[in-house]
Order: C-alpha cells, then sequence, then structure tokens
C-alpha cells in the first residue's frame, strides 16, 4: 500500500472512500468492501483518502487504533492507496465543488466513491451526499452511498465503540469492530 502525506501527488482512475477511519468497525467494512469491489470490477486503484484525527476531534488520546495500526489494517484489506491528506486553512476553505475538483478529479482521477449516508464535505460541512450526487453526474464520476450500519438497534459509529469501552463493555465494543 502507498501512504502519500501532503498534497503533492497525482493519480488516475481511483475509487475512493473518505473518512477518519479510527478503528475499521462493521460500517466501515461495509464501505471498504465496495471499494475493493469497484477496484476487482473495472481496474480502479483503491484509495482511503482521511484527514488527521487531530484535526476534528478533541478526544485525540481516545483513538480506537494509532495511525500506524490503521495503516496495517488497511494494508491487510488491500486498499492500495491511502491519502494522509493536511486541513490546513486553504483545504478548509474549500467549496465541495472546488474540493472535487481540485482534490478528487485533480489529484486522484477519481472514477467512483463510496460514502456513508451520513457524508459531509467542503466549507462547513456544507455538502452531502445529494450535492456529491449531483457532482458526480457533472464530472463523471460513480457516486455509491452506504447505509449506516446498525447493532443492537443503534448505528455503528467509532464514538459508540469508544463509549462502550469506557463503561466496560469489551465484547459489545469488540463484536461492532470485527466483521464476517
Amino acid at each position: 500500500m502507498d501512504i502519500i502525506q501532503g498534497k503533492n501527488f497525482k493519480y488516475e482512475n481511483t475509487c475512493v472512500t473518505i473518512g477518519k477511519f479510527d478503528g475499521i468497525h462493521i460500517g466501515h467494512r461495509k464501505i471498504l468492501d465496495k471499494v475493493l469491489e469497484l477496484c476487482k470490477v473495472n481496474g480502479y486503484k483503491s484509495t482511503v483518502f482521511t484527514f488527521d484525527f487531530d484535526y476534528f476531534s478533541n478526544e485525540t488520546g481516545k483513538r480506537l487504533n494509532s495511525k500506524t495500526e490503521k495503516r496495517e489494517l488497511l494494508k491487510g484489506l488491500g486498499i492500495d492507496l491511502l491519502i494522509d491528506y493536511p486541513f490546513d486553512s486553504e483545504t478548509k476553505n474549500l467549496s465541495p465543488e472546488e474540493f472535487v475538483k481540485l482534490v478528487l478529479i485533480g489529484k486522484l482521477g477519481i472514477k467512483a466513491i463510496v460514502v456513508g449516508d451520513n457524508f459531509r464535505f467542503g466549507k462547513g460541512a456544507v455538502g452531502d451526499i445529494n450535492t456529491l450526487t449531483t457532482l458526480g453526474k457533472e464530472y463523471s464520476f460513480e457516486v455509491y452511498v452506504i447505509p449506516m450500519v446498525e447493532y443492537a438497534g443503534d448505528v455503528v459509529s467509532s464514538s459508540r465503540i469508544r463509549e462502550e469501552l469506557s463503561v466496560g463493555h469489551i465484547d459489545e465494543a469488540m463484536k461492532m469492530l470485527c466483521s464476517k
């Protein structure tokens, strides 16, 4: 797996997913499995695009996986490319369309994207799956939306897993982290 840190890269024919991927839980696996399936069928380069966790959370010390562990998990799944993109003032201020044009198309040559149904992007998180679908049609890339995964009646998320761990529900947390 190639790991890119920074903005200096150029790829073509990628299938991308975007997220923090703090702990590869069963919801993440549904998304990643779809990325891998699309890549196998179409010959795309499977790409996980992420920003540093620290930019989005005051729970830095409560990561489910370190960067190294996350990288090893993604590599083990067969992901081709991990982008660790800087969330600097330029990036923070990109509109959804600017992000698509400059990064997804300009740097990744995107052919397909797979996201969860709660996906938000662009300055102020104003872009959503409807925005992404519209931009996909305009710029000729496919958009696949994966519904949120539930376990025991609630949506699976890294926050929920951290909460389960904090109250000692290790078995419940592990069931959400392990799939297949």
